[in-house]
């Protein structure tokens, strides 16, 4: 069996998704792109002045509707307001009240994509609306404990000290040695800090080592025990921030964890809802189903196929995004995902190929999707994957994804797979192929 050239795949499936005939899988002939040689020349220099005019205004008007639907649909950002936060609203309350009200420390978890970060950038913005000081910063990899926290103390705001402690507050800063400890961090704001500080290190995960793990553990129950005003609240994939608890069991009692799943297909849905009414675009039933299936809930995924499917509606100069849209959508953003990660795609390539496995390729894709885990025993799973899955904690109890976006584009190659075998069914059968109905 010849081998597969993925982005020999990929182009051909696009143009056939542009109009072109269905891609054979591994031995498709490639189509070349024509464009015509001759042009009908216009008839005096007013008439080419006009059609330029006209491709221009035409070309800056199409520049306007991607740029807008780029804004709304962004995948790449976090959300800027609450009105964008779809489906956390509870997770939001509940921050809000483990802060401000019961004074607690938070852990929030979540795969990759499932908008942690946006939910803490509009906690930051509520709290700071109730008095609260939250200072956000993402940690590197390496940095040790003096190294994470400095940054924090160094931006905090004088307002947020009693009056009377502002000059001997920073006067201890600047004496703190290069390398100190959770004791010397605590006694340093325990006394001096006046109003609730919340201190948001994002990207927790990061941190691989087990000794700065350990003396953030040590801070917070300090910062707990002294009745600091001062609280932590860490951000990153769950199997890695859960460490900290391991750390310093009866931190439970001072603490909050708060897990960040897939948002409801309500939610999905409002997201939708929201973007027709900012972009003006309508995204019919069918291109919905389609986005929801590959997407499994998660706001990352939902956005950034609804993205590259508008762009599509918009390339044929269309207000309505159509079934056909949302496959060539899942189609740009398999691109945009294969061109970082071509060791995943080649191989998902290989798995789509053979079409009686697409049904179990999915069923696993999804259970990772939802779960952002699969079980050991979950059917052929690590045979069908192969590298693209890793030992979840360093044990063979569960695996995970190398890459936790991952399993979201294997389903759009799933799905892909099935309009290119239908409309290879159709063209042996010698019927018309409509790829608006595929």
């Amino acid at each position: 069996m010849a081998k597969l050239n993925i982005w020999n795949w990929i182009s051909a499936l696009g143009r056939w998704l542009e109009g072109g005939r269905a891609p054979r899988r591994l031995d498709a002939t490639l189509l070349l792109d024509h464009t015509s040689l001759f042009e009908e020349a216009p008839t005096s220099p007013i008439e080419l002045s006009q059609k330029n005019q006209i491709r221009e205004s035409s070309e800056r008007d199409s520049r306007r509707d991607q740029v807008k639907v780029a804004r709304i649909f962004d995948s790449a950002h976090p959300v800027r307001t609450r009105g964008e936060l779809f489906g956390r609203a509870d997770e939001l309350d509940t921050l809000l009240s483990a802060t401000l009200d019961l004074g607690q420390h938070v852990i929030i978890h979540g795969a990759r994509g499932s908008g942690k970060t946006s939910l803490v950038r509009v906690y930051g913005d509520h709290a700071d609306g109730h008095g609260a000081v939250v200072i956000y910063m993402a940690c590197e990899p390496g940095a040790s404990f003096a190294e994470l926290v400095r940054p924090y103390l160094s931006a905090l705001p004088a307002a947020a000290l009693a009056p009377e402690e502002r000059v001997r507050f920073r006067n201890a800063l600047n004496a703190l040695p290069e390398a100190f400890g959770p004791r010397a961090f605590v006694d340093l704001v325990a006394e001096r800090v006046a109003s609730t500080v919340v201190f948001i290190f994002d990207e927790f995960d990061r941190i691989t080592d087990p000794n700065v793990k350990a003396e953030m553990a040590a801070a917070m129950k300090l910062l707990a025990d002294s009745l600091a005003s001062v609280l932590f609240m860490l951000v990153g994939i769950a199997h890695n921030v859960a460490d900290v608890i391991e750390c310093h069991p009866s931190l439970r009692r001072h603490m909050r964890a708060v897990s960040l799943g897939r948002i409801e297909p309500s939610s999905v849905k409002a997201l939708i809802d929201a973007g027709e009414g900012a972009t003006g675009l309508k995204f019919n039933d069918d291109a919905r189903a389609i986005i929801a299936r590959a997407s499994c809930g998660s706001p990352f995924h939902v956005r950034m196929f609804c993205h590259h499917a508008a762009i599509a509606a918009l390339a044929r100069g269309s207000s309505s995004v159509s079934r056909s849209d949302a496959h060539k959508g899942l189609h740009s953003a398999i691109l945009q995902w294969a061109a970082m990660n071509s060791e995943d795609a080649q191989h998902f390539v290989s798995l789509v190929e053979d079409e009686t496995l697409l049904p179990e390729i999915e069923r696993i894709a999804r259970t990772a999707a939802l779960g952002d885990r699969l079980p050991s025993h979950i059917g052929d799973a690590r045979a069908l994957l192969g590298s693209a899955l890793v030992p979840e904690s360093n044990s063979n109890a569960a695996f995970v994804f190398r890459d936790s976006v991952a399993p979201q584009f294997l389903i759009a190659y799933a799905i892909l797979a099935e309009v290119a075998i239908a409309s290879d069914a159709a063209n042996r059968l010698g019927g018309p192929i409509d790829a608006a109905t595929l």
